[in-house]
């Protein structure tokens, strides 16, 4: 019997500590039944009223009706949920965690819908609370209310949640708070507010801003409060999608005016907007790392509300006041970077200009608010890995291949061969005058020397340079010649220069020169005597002196941002200042008969690092799958296909974290558009998913946020 009695006093303490379920029906339920799914409770705000105390591990779940305003108390052991209940629909008006008397701490509120406060803020979180956690809920405005989260207590974490139609989204006032993966639209003041330390924003979503007469709304916002050992990571903020909707103004991205920040990482965000404000940080600033960031304005030739700053460069601005030190500017993306009374380092910076020919090449689909980098971008493995985010902003790898991307995205087909272009002259090569005439144009032959009776000639060839491949550079450049023969004995010789670019394949006479080398300051110099009066019949190519000085002329071409569908000129004239009549060379034009003997410039572009003895052990891409995220459209995704080879089959699952399969396809590469597989109507609910794809028999898997 003693044994039998202590079995019993075990078995109550078991059912006593053994979490329960718990339900809440206002419409049908009644305060005074015992919670259980056959007898529920009210309304969530009934429940608390009466004082009901749960133990640690209980969950509450609701029903669908309106719950009202709650005041949620109590610090508990171990997290205690409250959550929808699954195929209903319930809503809250206002929630309050915690009071002045009574703190509340470790508590989930879990796919619920906000309707609306009737106080200032949907969500209060008071200073003396804990441990909150929200998500997948949903906050809707329909009156556009001040703020729907506003967290003064500390260590809470806010993921997946949609928020609607409010002034203010979040306004985070505690430390050590995360705000991830969540939506924030509609918007009419600042998506979230930072006031205090050691909070962590990441692959938030923050778009389409609601313009108002009085002012300027940001993304990210900082007041002059002195905040530090914040964490900004792979948020995008959106200004707006389609350019027909109403109540369109200028948008701030991350803002701070006459702020104090220090200890902060600003990395991997994406800012698409307009006005000039991208990244602007004025005050006291320290230790900051500002690194791997998109900054772009796509919205050029809008004009809206006589702004005259909505076609402007948008910028990463960082003004220091105060001693600002320590700042890292770096690998950054965007319109313009400007910084004044800073004490650290920028580099690895690119500036794109505000244009349609220069998004197109930078960029997949900018169109579609697809920023990742395009095979052609200059952006394109052209950062430095030092202080580079391991991921992107995606988080896929932040390295595929040797090299590091500028910008926030990472992902992009890396060709690490070198590649070697053979280019033939236009048929627009010239044969023109010491007397401002041009003739033999057409011709098979371009004369060079005493062409005639008192006059000497020059030849210019065109070529129209090839679209290289974002971040090589040319390794080697070579330009050769055929000369079919010599009349008589030309005195001095022929030198090489190059001419600058145009738009079109045109000669025109004003190329013309002659005389000393180096003397020509219209032209580069590339090679002093490049032909001779000593040289035998058949191909002149440059010497290793004219190798050099041509390839660096087509890197500044190019470095200078140079339209890849323009020509550039080189001109072979005479360097002595008279040539006697009829001592001339001859050589093959681009008319010529026989395809060989054309003018040609060959160039080889590739990776410089790759071309050095010491690189070893570089990572090649094959058969890779990024899955990203689609900004313009809520709950779509995009899918890259990397290093595949024609014909190849993938097959995708993508499953949530319930372990559900949500969607599944098998694709051919060959079927798709620049290798993008992009879905369609699937709105997916916001929150977390597990890609699994398979190819030649290999399963790999990674995980991304929809939001």
């Amino acid at each position: 019997m003693k044994t039998y009695g202590y079995f019993f006093l075990f078995f109550l303490f078991a059912q006593a500590t053994y979490a329960t379920d718990f339900y809440c029906d206002p419409v049908n339920g009644n305060t005074n039944n015992d919670g259980s799914k056959a007898n529920p409770w009210g309304s969530l705000e009934s429940v608390f009223g009466k004082g009901i105390e749960f133990k640690a591990g209980d969950a509450i779940f609701l029903l669908s009706g309106n719950h009202g305003d709650v005041k949620v108390i109590g610090q508990n052991e171990k997290y205690i949920t409250i959550s929808g209940l699954t195929g209903q629909n319930p809503t809250i008006n206002a929630i309050t965690f915690g009071t002045e008397e009574s703190p509340a701490s470790k508590w989930i509120l879990n796919n619920i819908t906000f309707n609306g406060a009737l106080h200032s803020n949907t969500v209060f979180i008071h200073q003396n609370s804990s441990k909150i956690r929200l998500t997948e809920n949903n906050f809707i405005s329909n009156a556009n209310h001040y703020t729907a989260i506003e967290i003064k207590g500390k260590q809470c974490k806010i993921e997946s949640n949609v928020i609607s139609n409010y002034k203010n989204g979040i306004i985070v006032s505690g430390e050590k708070t995360q705000i991830r993966n969540n939506r924030i639209e509609f918007f009419s003041h600042n998506a979230i507010t930072i006031l205090a330390d050691y909070n962590l924003l990441e692959y938030n979503l923050i778009k389409e801003s609601i313009a108002t007469d009085a002012e300027v709304n940001s993304g990210i916002y900082f007041t002059e409060k002195e905040t530090k050992g914040n964490i900004f990571r792979g948020n995008t903020i959106i200004n707006f999608t389609k350019s027909n909707r109403a109540q369109i103004g200028v948008l701030n991205g991350i803002y701070g005016l006459k702020t104090i920040i220090s200890e902060s990482i600003f990395e991997n965000n994406v800012i698409i907007t307009n006005g000039i404000k991208g990244i602007s940080l004025t005050g006291q600033l320290n230790n900051l790392k500002i690194i791997n960031n998109t900054v772009v304005n796509p919205y050029f030739g809008l004009n809206f509300n006589d702004k005259s700053e909505t076609n402007a460069p948008l910028a990463i601005q960082i003004i220091g006041e105060n001693d600002s030190s320590n700042l890292f500017i770096r690998n950054n993306l965007s319109n313009d970077v400007l910084f004044k009374n800073i004490k650290g380092i920028a580099d690895y910076n690119l500036t794109l200009p505000v244009s349609v020919h220069d998004y197109d090449k930078c960029f997949n689909n900018w169109a579609l608010f697809d920023f990742s980098l395009g095979p052609n971008s200059k952006a394109l493995n052209s950062g430095t890995s030092d202080m580079a985010p391991n991921l992107d902003a995606s988080q896929n790898k932040r390295s595929l291949g040797y090299f590091v991307n500028i910008g926030a995205f990472e992902y992009t087909k890396i060709d690490e061969a070198n590649q070697v272009f053979e280019i033939p002259s236009e048929a627009s090569d010239r044969q023109i005058h010491s007397k401002g005439k041009g003739d033999w144009d057409g011709q098979p032959q371009i004369r060079i020397g005493g062409v005639g009776e008192n006059i000497d000639g020059a030849g210019v060839f065109p070529f129209k340079l090839p679209e290289i491949p974002g971040g090589k550079k040319i390794l080697s450049a070579n330009f050769k010649v055929y000369l079919s023969k010599i009349d008589n004995q030309p005195e001095g010789g022929i030198d090489l220069y190059a001419l600058p670019p145009k738009s079109n394949f045109w000669v025109t006479e004003d190329l013309y020169y002659q005389g000393t080398f180096g003397q020509d300051v219209s032209a580069r110099p590339i090679q002093n005597n490049f032909v001779d009066s000593n040289m035998y019949s058949g191909d002149i190519k440059t010497n290793n002196l004219g190798q050099k000085g041509l390839k660096d002329y087509l890197n500044t071409i190019f470095e200078a941002e140079t339209n890849s569908e323009a020509y550039i000129f080189l001109r072979m004239n005479p360097n002595s200042k008279d040539v006697s009549d009829y001592n001339r060379w001859n050589f093959v034009s681009a008319n010529g008969n026989k395809k060989e003997n054309q003018p040609t410039l060959e160039i080889t572009v590739g990776y410089p690092e790759l071309n050095e003895e010491a690189t070893n052990n570089i990572e090649s891409i094959k058969n890779n799958v990024v899955i990203a995220p689609n900004s313009m459209y809520n709950g779509e995704f995009n899918v890259y296909f990397l290093g595949f080879k024609q014909g190849k089959t993938v097959q995708l699952k993508l499953l949530n974290f319930s372990g559900e399969q949500v969607f599944e396809q098998t694709i051919n590469t060959s079927d798709l558009s620049g290798d993008v597989f992009r879905s369609e109507k699937l709105q997916l609910p916001t929150g977390k998913y597990l890609l699994e794809y398979t190819t030649e028999g290999e399963t790999k898997k990674q995980i991304f946020f929809v939001w």
